[in-house]
């Protein structure tokens, strides 16, 4: 941004007609620049972090008071500012007055002190309270991209109050040369050579102090100033990395954060985790909202929405910086902790930071190894060694795909039916078998003739008055045309009693068996009989069905076809069970929308 820069918002033109530039009380500087508009408008265009903001003085009805800056709480929906939606309390702090230039509308005293809320709301919605004056000033706008002010195409000015020649900086305090990849932005950087943190003020350098020995990992997989190409062709540098922590039940579990930097687009953040990589951007917390219709920044809630995806709670602890090195757009110190909550939808990943003036929300994609080898142009980073808490399950292709086939078979066997037809009765009848002569010689008999259509089963049933005893049956198709004979045997045996444990029974008093499809013609059955009580004669009841449905073929096929798809579930459950036996809050059989 520059005096002179001309854009349009909303079809109308504007100018940058003058810049005020303040110090947040955590350290780094932001710039307003005072915006004129061809159709009258003024309005401020703040420039942040490589965050861009545009704003216009919003009167208040009648009426309406605002709350006083001490009752205001992070994450509040300050109800008395007319809005399409609820502006939520992002921020509030204190603004250090640092310098003007060109034309602002109101006097600038350097080092004023003035407090300020900002708020946020859906749609890119965003505000600002100014506390400075009695009532306090409302300004509501949008975040924007300089695409959408007509400033794609602007190149970075250079402001010599802020701009920093690297082979004029030295180290303070072992006077080894430094050099910096964001002058304009950087608050905190670490020498390499003597692993002092030290203060940028205005880009003069200052010792504050040694970096303290940690007992967390240090070397970090990716070097300060690599420089890695992510989707849409973007480019980022690694201008800082963080090692951090958190302790769950006596356990320290260490982290790494690589921060990202294109001058274009601002800051982004690659966080390592065993082995497990994410690729993480700003969110607007006014776009995340409690599920279940818990309240979202009054309790904790262990779902939340966003974009359209739900998001399960893993974690909610501390979170506290063990070790830095590089450069950083704020006052980074070794010890600092946050309120740390993570959700995850694989392969997505929602995280909110909170301290006592500020929350902020992220979304981190999880991107594999490959990917960020890829990306840096690098080999031999290590492989995770566990189940990732975004980590998106790959294998449903074996539990989707893998049920195609068994759809095809309930398909083809609900198509078969018209075609097959259903289960037909050719023949029922009563036979009584004869005393036999000896229980050496069965009794033979023989059935009326019956028709039979080919290209059809054919099922053989028979039932007897069996009781504690036996009739074993021999039963012949004969083809009364060719006399072909198909044979089957049929055991009846039915037996019943008591014991220690109870009555009990045994078989049944009928039988079938099943032949496969015969010649149609016309058929006479030979029934052969023998049973234990010889001397008596053996009432039998015969029955022969055509089509039957016994469905062996069917189950067999749905066992085998069946294997894949279970397999890949199983491998599903352990997946996510691996995922969640490391949160806080239990373990979840899906627990995302993944996949």
């Amino acid at each position: 941004m520059k005096l002179g820069l001309k854009g349009t918002w909303n079809g109308n033109r504007f100018e940058l007609t003058g810049r005020a530039q303040l110090r947040h009380q955590m350290g780094g500087f932001w710039d307003e620049w005072y915006a004129t508009f061809s159709n009258g408008w003024v309005g401020w265009l703040a420039e942040a972090q490589g965050k861009f903001y545009l704003t216009f003085y919003q009167p208040l009805p009648e009426g309406r008071v605002l709350p006083p800056y001490d009752s205001l709480e992070i994450g509040q929906i300050v109800q008395e500012i007319p809005a399409q939606t609820g502006m939520i309390v992002a921020e509030k702090g204190v603004a250090t007055s640092v310098a003007a230039d060109g034309e602002i509308p109101y006097k600038l005293v350097p080092n004023e002190e003035s407090q300020y809320a900002d708020l946020t709301g859906k749609n890119n919605a965003f505000g600002t309270i100014d506390y400075s004056s009695s009532p306090p000033w409302v300004f509501l706008g949008n975040q924007v991209s300089l695409a959408d002010i007509g400033l794609a195409d602007a190149k970075p000015a250079e402001r010599k109050a802020r701009s920093v020649s690297a082979a004029a900086m030295g180290c303070p305090n072992c006077g080894g040369p430094l050099s910096l990849r964001a002058p304009d932005k950087a608050e905190r950087v670490t020498c390499p050579n003597c692993n002092s943190l030290l203060d940028v003020n205005q880009g003069n350098l200052s010792y504050l102090k040694a970096l303290e020995p940690t007992k967390a990992d240090t070397a970090f997989a990716l070097p300060v100033g690599a420089e890695g190409t992510f989707p849409g062709d973007v480019k980022f540098r690694i201008i800082g990395a963080v090692v951090r922590s958190v302790l769950i039940e006596g356990v320290h579990y260490y982290w790494h954060e690589y921060l990202l930097y294109n001058a274009s687009i601002g800051f982004r953040w690659l966080v390592h985790s065993d082995n497990h990589w994410n690729f993480v951007e700003p969110v607007n917390p006014a776009e995340v909202e409690a599920a279940m219709g818990s309240t979202l920044f009054t309790s904790v809630p262990t779902m939340v929405n966003y974009n359209g995806r739900r998001f399960k709670i893993f974690q909610d602890a501390p979170a506290t910086v063990e070790y830095v090195k590089g450069e950083f757009y704020w006052r980074v110190e070794q010890g600092e902790t946050v309120r740390a909550i993570d959700y995850v939808s694989a392969p997505l990943m929602l995280s909110e930071e909170i301290t006592a003036n500020e929350v902020n929300w992220s979304a981190g994609i999880y991107m594999t190894v490959a990917e960020v080898e890829k990306a840096f142009g690098v080999t031999g980073l290590a492989k995770p060694w566990a189940v990732g808490p975004n980590q998106p399950f790959t294998g449903r292709f074996y539990y989707t795909w893998g049920l195609l086939p068994l759809l095809a078979l309930f398909a083809v066997a609900i198509l078969m039916v018209p075609f097959t037809g259903i289960t037909s009765k050719v023949l029922e009848q009563q036979i009584t078998l004869p005393p036999m002569a000896s229980p050496a010689a069965p009794q033979v008999a023989f059935s009326e003739p019956f028709d039979l259509k080919p290209n059809r089963n054919v099922q053989i049933s028979a039932s007897a008055p069996v009781d504690n005893s036996f009739v074993e049956l021999d039963v012949d198709l004969i083809n009364d045309q060719s006399q072909e004979i198909e044979g089957v045997t049929i055991p009846i045996e039915y037996y019943h009693g008591s014991d220690s444990d109870g009555a009990w029974t045994e078989g049944g008093q009928s039988q079938d068996a099943t032949v496969s499809s015969l010649p149609g013609g016309k058929y006479t059955l030979r029934i052969e009989g023998s049973w234990q009580n010889s001397t008596q004669p053996m009432p039998i009841s015969v029955r022969v069905e055509q089509n039957v449905m016994r469905g062996v073929n069917f189950l067999c096929a749905l066992i085998v076809l069946a294997i894949v798809p279970i397999i890949g579930l199983f491998r599903k459950f352990s997946f996510e069970s691996a995922r969640w036996k490391d949160s806080m809050f239990g373990t979840s059989s899906s627990g995302s929308d993944d996949e």
